[in-house]
């Protein structure tokens, strides 16, 4: 592989690459590397090559291709501040951000850590998607040669890539990537069954030539006769899907559906469904064996209708159908929707993940829309390997009251990654914290300063009020202000001018009948006339309404119980009523539900109200409120 292989890939989709930007990058690291060997006798360089031709394997633009050719190359010698005077901004940040990856896992790689916990961390570390390809590239070029290696290095590296990367190439929907990961890590971590499941599928593709080839033709033969028009392949499926099929039943070479699988690809969905039809008017189907992924895509966005049928003599096959635009999405998965340049910044991981693929099925939408793919939190290890999400720029006092009161309550520092911090150091994606306590240790109101979570800064003032160091006197608190603003959206029956604020526990929307309660002299919280938590207290009522028109964007925040594709259900709700979304974001509350953000330009009351109540009746949304 050579540097104009890469290049000649690289304008084939982006006749506008910035080629001299890519031989820049190439020189720089070459020279860094001087012939520099790796231990498959391989040169550095060559390895930084292939990695970068996977890199155009995912369509990267031409920023990602250069950082491709030069990732890592801080650690062999290269200085940082060199690279951002030469490449910019940009090129320095997708670098920087795979150093930090490889910095986390050093960091937990010799802790109890769950794997799916590193994943996520992984993930929220990658603040350019770029970056988290470019990662993935890399481990797949490693992996193709470890046989080098001593055995440990060999299933160390087998392991990770099995259990980290290619999940999480399955969640950006890389089918060919992730299957590639698979097979060659099987290989390393379980040789026999690899050969095994080899030596069948070439007996399989040797003995049962004549049958697939006769199920393809007549398959074609019946789509024309039906004048469809759709392409019919005879696949050998990948060994450690195959194995993974195998495993719980008793495993034959002569199973040809668990080898061989048929794809047809047709030009639209609704030729999906037809051939689909003729399929089964041809073949007899199997019983329970249909599954409809285009209506229900995948958590990952994959599309396809699956089914299986049994032939003239019995034997079953499996077959696939899916639009051209379906297959190139299930093989290189998000890197079929769009531009990374325009995509590089940040929000979440997995459920979120779903969310992006789902939005980006509508390439403009998602260009006008700035939405990120990671979001603000960032994951910190407990010296046992529990991984903690917390919001970005948590502090040690945020992760020791995650832990427990008591632990917040006698915090007194911490030791990260072995180093001693403060309870005020901010703590950093995947960081190794462990707590220190002292039993004289007692919370201040300077730790109020501190503390970034709604828990900590809680507990620290439930320890205070009790010890007699703060008192409440306010029934709403700042909590109660936290979310929305009325200012904007509520009008005064009478002249009064004065703040609104929209008030958490009942979160009326335009449409209910609200009143405003006196907070102080310059605020009134706005509540639904039949909220419970005005009858606890005697402050005064002002008469307050809805205001007709909008003077500013109004931003619709959705509470959900999460599933794929509701993202996407309510933004095409908000947009076949005309309205325009100029931002959204979205995030997983906890493992069952989430809640999505869009600021619309609504212009009246009566719109927005339709529209709420359209949104409501949405499958799985729990709320709906309002913000301005």
């Amino acid at each position: 592989m050579e540097l104009k292989d890469v290049v000649k890939k690289v304008i084939r989709y982006n006749k506008n690459a910035r080629i001299e930007l890519i031989e820049k990058a190439y020189r720089f690291s070459d020279n860094i590397l001087k012939e520099k060997i790796r231990k498959s006798g391989k040169k550095w360089i060559e390895h930084y090559v292939e990695a970068a031709d996977e890199a155009a394997n995912l369509k990267l633009d031409d920023a990602g291709i250069a950082a491709a050719l030069m990732h890592g190359i801080t650690t062999k010698g290269a200085d940082k501040k060199e690279i951002k005077k030469e490449f910019g901004d940009e090129i320095f940040n997708i670098l920087d951000n795979i150093e930090k990856m490889s910095e986390i896992k050093r960091n937990v790689g010799k802790k109890n850590v769950d794997d799916e916990d590193l994943r996520k961390v992984i993930l929220a570390a990658s603040r350019d998607l770029r970056a988290l390809l470019i990662k993935i590239c890399d481990k797949l070029v490693n992996l193709r040669e470890v046989d080098c290696l001593s055995e440990n290095e060999k299933k160390r590296i087998a392991k990770e890539c099995m259990n980290i990367y290619a999940p999480l190439a399955y969640r950006l929907g890389m089918g060919k990537l992730k299957s590639e990961l698979e097979d060659l890590a099987f290989k390393q971590l379980d040789e026999k069954h690899y050969r095994e499941i080899e030596t069948a599928v070439a007996k399989t593709r040797k003995d049962g030539e004549k049958t697939i080839y006769s199920l393809k033709k007549k398959i074609e033969d019946k789509l024309k006769e039906n004048v469809l028009n759709a392409d019919v392949e005879a696949r050998i499926k990948h060994i450690y899907s195959i194995y993974k099929k195998a495993i719980g039943k008793s495993y034959s070479a002569g199973n040809l559906m668990d080898i061989v699988g048929i794809r047809v690809i047709t030009e639209n969905a609704d030729e999906c469904y037809r051939a689909l039809k003729i399929i089964h008017e041809n073949f007899r189907p199997v019983q329970n064996r249909f599954k409809d992924y285009i209506a229900m895509p995948k958590p990952n966005g994959y599309q396809s209708l699956h089914t299986s049928v049994f032939d003239e003599n019995r034997r079953i096959f499996e077959v696939q159908i899916r639009t051209r635009e379906m297959h190139e999405n299930a093989e290189e998965g998000i890197a079929a929707h769009f531009s990374y340049k325009k995509a590089g910044h940040g929000t979440g991981f997995d459920k979120r993940l779903s969310w992006l693929k789902n939005i980006v099925e509508d390439r403009e939408r998602f260009l006008d829309i700035n939405i990120g793919f990671f979001g603000d939190e960032i994951f910190v290890f407990t010296p046992q390997g529990q991984a903690i999400e917390l919001p970005k720029n948590a502090t040690v006092i945020d992760f020791a009251y995650y832990i427990h009161s008591d632990v917040g309550d006698h915090c007194s520092g911490a030791s990260i990654n072995g180093n001693f911090s403060s309870i005020k150091t901010i703590v950093n994606n995947g960081d190794v914290v462990e707590i220190i306590k002292s039993k004289t240790q007692t919370p201040s109101r300077e730790w109020l300063k501190c503390a970034a979570t709604k828990k900590a800064r809680d507990k620290i003032k439930q320890f205070l009020k009790n010890a007699g160091k703060i008192t409440t006197r306010n029934y709403f608190t700042k909590t109660d202000e936290k979310k929305g603003a009325g200012d904007g959206l509520i009008k005064f029956k009478s002249d009064r001018k004065m703040t609104t604020k929209l008030a958490m526990c009942c979160k009326p929307v335009p449409g209910n009948l609200i009143t405003g309660i006196v907070s102080n002299k310059t605020k009134v919280m706005i509540h639904n006339k039949e909220c419970d938590e005005i009858k606890k207290t005697n402050r005064s009522r002002i008469d307050v309404e809805w205001v007709d028109r909008f003077s500013r964007p109004v931003e619709i925040i959705v509470d959900a119980v999460d599933r794929p594709g509701l993202f996407k259900e309510v933004l095409n709700i908000i947009s076949r009523t005309g309205i325009n979304v100029t931002k959204t974001s979205g995030k997983t509350v906890n493992k069952e539900y989430s809640e999505f953000s869009f600021l619309t330009d609504a212009k009246d009351s009566e719109t927005l109200i339709n529209l709420i109540k359209m949104i409501k009746k949405t499958e799985s949304v729990r709320k709906v409120y309002v913000n301005v």
